[in-house]
């Protein structure tokens, strides 16, 4: 999808300025593959228990993306990775299932360097903007808001970009980066976020086996205002597509403990190692039937 491309928006295609990287601002690598697969996220049949442990009944029914494979390269992942999506009038929900026979994590500060443990991340696109969440097997967060700063140049909107550069904490993509003319502001963070996880086995024991660790994201609708701008509805209708990417950093320890290596896997392969390519994830299309 392209820059002026439209959203689909209960079953037709929409005009809203979406930014996704012009197809000559991409890199090549990324381009040529085969698409993302395409999810139908349903409506919970009751109530879930945030708790990280996937055990409603919801779960059991809903459909399960994965298992994950090599970002770069596309080839199986060493080990099972699955997410679903759920959703109803207060919030849409993501469950997540990482097979792990050795389960890790060490940073605990709030938008530490939690890239560096094991993580899964969820990524959703917006209208001009995206959002960013890795999360650690202690329930870490890290939480990015990305805007595109090409579109608010040209537009000439000088107070919108004042006002990103008015961050207390930002990341920002220089030309030739990754995320080039991107600004990524620590400020925000998800209103009414809720992460839960649970360890099936030990947490940073090296002498035991470990079957995983799964979790369960919840993103608030009220929530979604600033990604969604004035052009798309929250909470979404039947047919409502929205580009949501996940991905998994694993790294492996040798039998002294020591971290000797690590490998990013995602839903389908991107080309390189790098999540900041929103074309190669997965489209998730809104049904109003409760999950089947």
């Amino acid at each position: 999808m392209g820059e002026g491309e439209g959203v689909s928006a209960k079953g037709r295609d929409v005009d809203i300025q979406v930014h996704v990287p012009r197809q000559e601002e991409q890199d090549e690598r990324t381009l040529g593959l085969p698409e993302p697969p395409e999810y139908t996220c349903y409506r919970c049949a009751g109530p879930l228990e945030i708790d990280g442990r996937l055990d409603e009944e919801s779960w059991a029914r809903a459909p399960w993306m994965g298992p994950f494979v090599d970002m770069e390269k596309g080839t199986p992942a060493e080990y099972d990775t699955r997410v679903a999506y759920l959703w109803d009038d207060a919030a849409l929900y993501c469950g997540f299932w990482c097979e792990e026979p050795d389960v890790f994590g060490f940073e605990t500060e709030r938008d530490g360097r939690v890239g560096a443990d094991q993580d899964f991340e969820v990524f959703i696109l917006g209208n001009g903007t995206y959002y960013e969440l890795e999360i650690n097997p202690l329930n870490t967060a890290y939480e990015v808001f990305w805007t595109w700063v090409r579109p608010l140049i040209e537009r000439g909107a000088h107070a919108e970009i004042d006002a990103l550069l008015r961050a207390r904490r930002f990341i920002y993509g220089r030309a030739g980066d990754d995320y080039d003319m991107r600004h990524g502001s620590f400020d925000w963070d998800f209103p009414g976020l809720q992460t839960a996880i649970h360890v099936d086995g030990s947490i940073n024991w090296h002498g035991d086996r470990d079957r995983g660790w799964s979790g369960e994201l919840v993103f608030p609708w009220m929530g979604w205002t600033d990604l969604a701008g004035e052009s798309l509805q929250i909470p979404p209708g039947e047919g409502d597509r929205w580009r949501l990417g996940c991905s998994r950093v694993e790294h492996w320890r040798d039998d002294e403990g020591q971290v000797t290596r690590g490998r990013d896997w995602s839903i389908a392969r991107h080309g390189k190692v790098q999540m900041h390519v929103p074309h190669r994830w997965p489209y998730v299309v809104f049904s109003e039937e409760t999950v089947p």
